[in-house]
C-alpha cells in the first residue's frame, strides 16, 4: 500500500509543478515528511561585523593632460567629484540645451570661462536655450572653467581631472 501512496505523490508532484509551480511541491514534500521524526536543528553561529573604521579621506589624483569619461570614472569617485564642485547663483530658466565636452574642447582654449551666453555667441547652442547640461561625450585635453546648471557626473570628473573648474549654477 505504501508504494501506491509514493506513486500517487510523485504523480501529484509532477502535476503540481506543471500547473501550480514549485510551492506546491514543497507542500507535498512537507506532508510526506510529516510522519518522520524532526532532526535536531543546529544553531548557526552569529557573526558580528567589525565596526567600520573610516578609511583615509579620498584625495584628488594628479591632473591629467587629456581624459575621456571611462578613464575619469576609474580615477575618481562620484562623491569626491561632487565635493570639489563649486556653486554659484544665477541659474537660467526655460528650455535646456546640451553641450558635449568634446565640442567645448574643440572650440575653447585652456582656462577659458564657458557660460551659456558665450556658447550662444559662438553659435554652439541655440539662442532659445535658457539653461544647459554638460555631457561627457568626447575627450577633454585642457583645463576649462564651465558654468552650467547641470552636468553628467562623468563630465564633472573630466573637467576636474584636467585642472578645470566646475561651477554649478543654482537659483
Amino acid at each position: 500500500m505504501n508504494i501506491f501512496i509514493i506513486i500517487f505523490m510523485v504523480i501529484a508532484s509532477i502535476f503540481a509543478i506543471g500547473t501550480l509551480g514549485y510551492v506546491t511541491v514543497d507542500i507535498v514534500l512537507e506532508i510526506r515528511n510529516k510522519d518522520k521524526p524532526e532532526e535536531e536543528k543546529k544553531e548557526e553561529p552569529v557573526v558580528v561585523a567589525a565596526p567600520i573604521v573610516d578609511a583615509a579621506p579620498e584625495v584628488m589624483p594628479e591632473f591629467v593632460e587629456h581624459i575621456d569619461a571611462e578613464e575619469a570614472d576609474a580615477m575618481i569617485s562620484d562623491s569626491l567629484a561632487m565635493k570639489t564642485a563649486n556653486y554659484e547663483s544665477g541659474a537660467g530658466h526655460g528650455q535646456q540645451g546640451i553641450i558635449n565636452i568634446g565640442v567645448l574642447d574643440d572650440n575653447f582654449n585652456a582656462h577659458d570661462v564657458i557660460t551659456l551666453a558665450v556658447l550662444k555667441e559662438k553659435g554652439l547652442i541655440s539662442s532659445k536655450v535658457g539653461r544647459m547640461k554638460v555631457l561627457a561625450d568626447g575627450m577633454l585635453n585642457k583645463p576649462l572653467t564651465i558654468k552650467s546648471e547641470s552636468y553628467s557626473i562623468q563630465a564633472i570628473k573630466m573637467i576636474e581631472l584636467t585642472g578645470g573648474t566646475v561651477i554649478i549654477l543654482r537659483d
